[in-house]
Order: structure tokens, then C-alpha cells, then sequence
């Protein structure tokens, strides 16, 4: 057009310019024609030369190969021969390009589509890829895997047997079971999954021969005034058979409360209780039980012997709860438990109170004979350390709290009588805040039975005059049992001069008395235990109570002595102007 453009108008210029001649350089004129005679500009080359939008996989999974059928769509930007990556799905059979120019072939090591010719293209392709059986599993199992093209989308279905149960995949994609039959699946492009078929669980043939097992069993016995409780652990190992239900006679004056482990059930009727597993067990099954009974002074160690074990190793323990002592009848019976025996326990019945024994014969049992104390309180409780803390100041009230570390065998409950005018602010038994019942002079704490320690916290003020010289005393708290040793740490004042009128009480006060773990006896206070300790565990930190800060002047006095008394006797403190001195002569 331009060419054309020129021409008309180098011819009709002479006629415009009145005749007049033009002349011009050949070099500006070939220019000018080569402008004139210049094509349109070349269109924007494509992104990328090729785009894989699906990757359609049908496989059809056998005992030696699986056929692997895919469908792949595509889209070519230009006329020239273009790779696309296949990933990887075993060796190819077959290949059906619907018209398009191509092949499969190797490059790199990689299996690769070579296809030529502009548009948008569906190529099928079919493999085989070699399944693996896994020789040493329970179970028939097979594995394969694949590895996909980049392909914007990739999906599939798997066809297996009938015999095929269960189809799991490891890789970058998800496998699930669908409705109509076999399984589908999608991956991420390039991505590679391995996929494991299994079939119904066969019988080794250890599991064929007739059944045989060994046994461990253990039982801690509780008795208190009011009941008899025992918790035992049954550990079966089987050496060959499937043992299907465990029959385990029931001891006399006992029955069963529950079982735990993993059953799907258990019943005792006729003297026997009879726990089914979730399944025939081939290795080894442990359950707990719990039974109770009537409380009695005298009685035998109920044990938990299987049926149709071929040996048992029997353990047993005891303890009592209360005011009282639980010995052996019959040492002859048991032994002490090894270090590799007492070993083989679960912690929770590691944790009970008792000395392992080792039943020597299971027809003769440890027989226990308990001895309560009938006649004084004292066994009941006992207080091993009484801590107080008190601050004077010079308002004529002082800051006084105390701590009683107590052992409890059956005492309901703590009773302390406080000196006269205390005002309680707080109170706490191992860390969780209870509120004491009162006659208007004693205060009565409920106590755990428990052979740990646990710890009473009293916390309140006291009217207390500081003279300016002469002696006073801290009084100390009357108790409704006895305590062992005192411990007293006085905060005073500056600007006087402070000693104790007993010099033999003066010693030293050791750190707060921690607070022990409770002992479970049952699996729901074990729980319950865990949920009150928790909560324990925050009231502790948000209500932490410790001893008295040392302000600046203040004078720190200590005292301890032992005292094996419920009554204490008071604390004397001398006190001094300042401006005396001791006369050295």
C-alpha cells in the first residue's frame, strides 16, 4: 500500500509543481522503497510452547502388574516438535494420538511425549507397571506407585480383586473408597504416591497350633474399717494359639467392680470372670481389675489365676488405712519380690502402698492379720513438723500463719485451737483453699487418709503487744494431736535488741513443707486426683504463700525444738533498748 502510495505520488508531482524536476540520492531512495515494501510486525511469541491441562489415569491393579491407562489433554502454541514429561508408569504398550504427529520416547532417562502440531490435542497411553507382594506381612499385600506429569489436574480410579480389602497411599495425594466400587484418587503434579493393597488377614501358622500361654498377675489389697478392696493386673503372653476369652476364677468374698484394658467385654457369673478381647489375641493381653469385699481383720490375699495357663507368677500386696498395723500371718507363703520382677508392674500398681511379695504357691496364699488401735486417738495422726511464722509490728497485731505437716491413718480431721483474738484470712490443705469449721474457738481441718505427708496452711493476724523493753511471747497453737518439732521464725522490729529467753530453742528453720502426691486407690480417685491436683497446681501459683519479706531494719529471730507435744508451749523473746549494751567484765 505504501509502494502504491509512493508511485502516485512521485507521478503526480511534476504535474503539481508546474513541471517542475525532483531529484533524490539513490541511497534516501532505496531507503524509501525499502520502507515501502516492509511487511507488518511479527506477533508476541507464546508464554510457553506447550500447556498440560488433565492427566486422566484408569488402573486396573493385578497380582503381578498393573494396567495403567491415561488420557492426556494438552495444548500446542506453535508448528514445531515439542516434549512434554510423562513422570513415570512403568513401560509403555500403547499409544493412540487421535491424528496428532507424535511418539513416546526417552530423554534424559525420562519418558517424554513427542508431538508436533498447533491446537489442543487428547493422547491415550497405556503401560504396565509391576506390582511387589510383601511376603512378610500377616496379610496378603501388594504395593505399586506412580509418578504424574505437571499437569494442572491429576486423577484417577483403581480397580483391584475382590479379595482387596483395604488400598492406603504414602505421597503427596489422597486415596479414598468410592461408593459404586474400587477406590479414586488425586495427586499433585509431579508428585509420586505408592499405594498398598490389602487383602483379608490370614492365620500364621504359629496362630493354627492349639493355644498356649504364660501368665503374670499381681493384686494390692486395701483394707480399712469400712471396706476391703483389691486391684489387680493380669499380663497373658501367648506362645502359640489365639487366645479367644480369658477365664479367671474370681477369689472367695470378693466380686468383681470392673475391668479395664482392651476388651470388648466381661462377665462374672458361677465363681469365674470371663473377659473377651476386641480380638482372638496372638502375642499378649493386660487388663486391670478392681474387686471388693466385705472388711474383715483376717484374710488371704485374693489372687488372679487364669485358666489354662501353662505358669503363672503371682504377686501381691497389702496395705491398711486407718489407725492400726497389717502384718503376715503366714511369712511363709511369700518372698520379697525381685528388682526384675517388681519391674515388670504397670505404675499403677507400682504406686500402691505395700511390699511386693512373691506368691511361693497359689494354693496357699499370704494370709494378713490387721490390729487396730482400739483405745487412744494418737495413732491416728500425727504431725511430724509444725512451722509458724508471725511478724510483729508495732500496731499491737502481728501477722501469724502456720504450716502442719501431717501423716494421717484415720483421723477425720485436724483440730488446732489458735491464741486468743486470731482472725483467720485463709486456709489450705496441699495447696487448694478450704474453709475450717469452727466452735468459736477451735478451728477443725478435714484431713485426707493418706500414709504421704499432707500440709495445713493457716494464715491470719493476732493481737500482740511489742513492749519497748522486758519479754513477751509468741504463742503457739493447742492440737488435737501431737507434734513432733516446732520450727518458729519471728520478724521484729529495728531499734531494739532481741533474744531468746530459752537459748537451748534456738536453731534453725528449714524450707515450707512441700506437698506430697496423693495415693490413688482406685482408678476413679486416680482421675479425680489428677483433676484436683491440676487445679491444685493453679490455686498453689495464684495464692503461693511463703515466709514473711525481710523490709529494710527488720530482725529476723529463729527457733526450733523437738516437742512431742499437742499443747507447745510458748516462744519467750527478751527485748532491749537499743541504747544498752552487754557489759563485758
Amino acid at each position: 500500500m505504501r509502494r502504491l502510495f509512493l508511485i502516485a505520488w512521485l507521478g503526480l508531482y511534476p504535474a503539481i509543481a508546474g513541471a517542475q524536476q525532483v531529484t533524490l540520492p539513490l541511497e534516501k531512495y532505496e531507503d524509501l522503497r525499502a520502507r515501502a515494501s516492509a511487511g507488518g510486525e511479527d506477533p508476541t511469541p507464546p508464554p510457553a510452547p506447550w500447556a498440560l491441562e488433565s492427566a486422566d489415569y484408569e488402573v486396573k491393579a493385578g497380582p503381578e502388574s498393573a494396567r495403567v491407562v491415561q488420557t492426556l489433554r494438552f495444548t500446542l502454541f506453535d508448528d514445531k516438535w515439542q516434549s512434554l514429561p510423562l513422570g513415570e508408569a512403568g513401560a509403555f504398550i500403547r499409544a493412540d494420538f487421535r491424528g496428532l504427529e507424535g511418539r513416546v520416547d526417552m530423554a534424559g532417562g525420562a519418558w517424554v511425549l513427542q508431538a508436533r502440531g498447533r491446537g489442543v490435542h487428547e493422547v491415550v497411553l497405556e503401560s504396565a507397571v509391576p506390582v511387589v507382594r510383601d511376603e512378610t506381612a500377616t496379610r496378603p499385600t501388594w504395593r505399586f506407585g506412580l509418578r504424574f506429569p505437571a499437569a494442572a489436574v491429576v486423577r484417577g480410579r483403581i480397580a483391584a480383586p475382590a479379595a482387596i480389602e483395604e488400598v492406603e497411599s504414602e505421597g503427596p495425594g489422597l486415596t479414598l473408597h468410592a461408593p459404586e466400587g474400587g477406590w479414586t484418587f488425586v495427586a499433585l503434579p509431579n508428585g509420586e504416591i505408592r499405594w498398598t493393597l490389602s487383602g483379608r488377614a490370614t492365620l500364621p501358622r504359629r496362630a493354627l497350633l492349639p493355644l498356649r500361654f504364660e501368665a503374670t498377675t499381681a493384686t494390692a489389697t486395701t483394707l480399712s474399717r469400712t471396706r476391703l478392696q483389691a486391684f489387680g493386673w493380669i499380663e497373658t503372653r501367648v506362645a502359640q494359639g489365639r487366645l479367644e476369652t480369658l477365664r479367671v476364677p474370681v477369689p472367695a468374698g470378693f466380686k468383681v467392680v470392673t475391668v479395664r484394658g482392651p476388651v470388648a467385654g466381661w462377665d462374672a457369673k458361677e465363681g469365674a470372670l470371663v473377659i473377651t478381647p476386641l480380638a482372638p489375641v496372638e502375642d499378649r493381653l493386660a487388663v486391670e481389675v478392681e474387686l471388693t469385699g466385705e472388711p474383715r481383720d483376717v484374710f488371704a490375699t485374693p489372687l488372679l489365676i487364669p485358666e489354662g495357663s501353662v505358669r503363672t507368677l503371682p504377686l501381691a500386696k497389702a496395705a491398711l488405712r486407718g489407725d492400726g498395723e497389717l502384718n503376715l500371718a503366714d511369712p511363709g507363703a511369700a518372698r520379697v519380690a525381685e528388682a526384675g520382677e517388681a519391674a515388670k508392674l504397670p505404675a499403677s500398681l507400682r504406686e500402691r502402698d505395700g511390699k511386693l511379695f512373691a506368691v511361693a504357691d497359689v494354693r496357699r496364699p499370704p494370709r494378713w492379720e490387721a490390729v487396730w488401735a482400739r483405745s487412744t486417738e494418737v495413732l491416728a495422726a500425727q504431725i511430724d513438723r509444725l512451722l509458724v511464722n508471725v511478724a510483729v509490728g508495732e500496731s499491737g497485731r502481728a501477722s501469724y500463719q502456720l504450716w502442719a505437716e501431717v501423716r494421717n491413718r484415720g483421723a477425720q480431721r485436724l483440730s488446732l485451737t489458735l491464741p486468743a483474738g486470731f482472725t483467720l484470712a485463709a486456709g489450705h490443705r496441699d495447696g487448694a483453699a478450704v474453709t475450717p469449721g469452727t466452735d468459736g474457738k477451735t478451728l477443725s481441718v478435714p484431713l485426707l487418709t493418706q500414709q504421704a505427708p499432707q500440709v495445713v496452711h493457716l494464715d491470719g493476724v493476732v493481737p500482740l503487744t511489742l513492749p519497748r523493753e522486758g519479754s513477751f511471747e509468741i504463742p503457739m497453737p493447742a492440737l488435737s494431736v501431737p507434734a513432733a518439732k516446732v520450727e518458729v521464725r519471728v520478724l521484729l522490729p529495728g531499734g531494739r535488741a532481741y533474744s531468746l529467753a530459752e537459748p537451748a530453742r534456738a536453731g534453725v528453720v528449714g524450707a515450707l513443707p512441700r506437698t506430697a502426691a496423693r495415693g490413688p486407690v482406685s482408678e476413679l480417685s486416680r482421675q479425680v486426683n489428677t483433676q484436683l491436683m491440676n487445679v491444685n497446681a493453679v490455686a498453689a501459683a495464684s495464692q503461693a504463700s511463703g515466709f514473711y519479706p525481710h523490709p529494710p531494719g527488720f530482725i529476723f529471730l529463729d527457733a526450733a525444738w523437738s516437742a512431742l507435744s499437742a499443747t507447745p508451749s510458748p516462744l519467750a523473746i527478751r527485748v532491749e533498748a537499743a541504747k544498752e549494751k552487754s557489759q563485758w567484765f
